[in-house]
């Protein structure tokens, strides 16, 4: 199967991903970040679940990609990511893996964070509110299939890999 191959070239396809960052012109990712967490959490948004978040930065860091942006929340209700540096009221710091296993509801961001896998540091009570909403949010149903089955299956298989975490 792929994903096991997948898996064990972990680092080199972490090292590609973060290649294929770097060279992508700021203003096209932050347009495909900015679209892709509008429809990924359109009912977050609909619900006014980040009604805590206008006129805040939150600050994501990805080390092993060397990526890291910063999303806050419009005038107009709309998510919207800066890769320029802004004054974060929090930052949430995790590796790629494990946010992998976060996103994919293998491990609860409480987990992470108490294994120092992620960390928050700024704005706590904003750091927790984040979190706690992303702990509520379920792939199944926002992916296409094809795409919730292949997360699933990673996820799986580094839950397998302890030493990728």
């Amino acid at each position: 199967m792929v994903i096991p191959k997948v898996v064990d070239n972990w680092s080199q396809l972490i090292s590609g991903l973060g290649v294929m960052v770097r060279i992508t012109p700021k203003v096209i990712l932050e347009q495909i970040l900015s679209a892709s967490l509008n429809q990924f959490l359109q009912a977050e948004i609909k619900q006014q679940r980040f009604s805590f978040l206008p006129k805040q930065w939150v600050r994501i860091e990805v080390p092993d990609l060397a990526f890291h942006f910063s999303v806050t929340l419009n005038d107009q209700g709309r998510l919207k990511a800066s890769l320029t540096p802004q004054p974060a009221a929090v930052t949430m710091r995790g590796n790629s893996a494990s946010l992998l296993l976060m996103i994919s509801g293998k491990v609860d961001p409480d987990t992470l964070f108490f294994k120092r896998k992620l960390m928050i540091k700024g704005d706590t009570e904003l750091g927790l509110e984040v979190k706690n909403l992303l702990d509520t949010i379920e792939l199944e149903g926002r992916l296409p299939k094809p795409l919730f089955r292949v997360t699933q299956a990673t996820a799986d298989a580094i839950v397998a890999r302890p030493e990728l975490r």
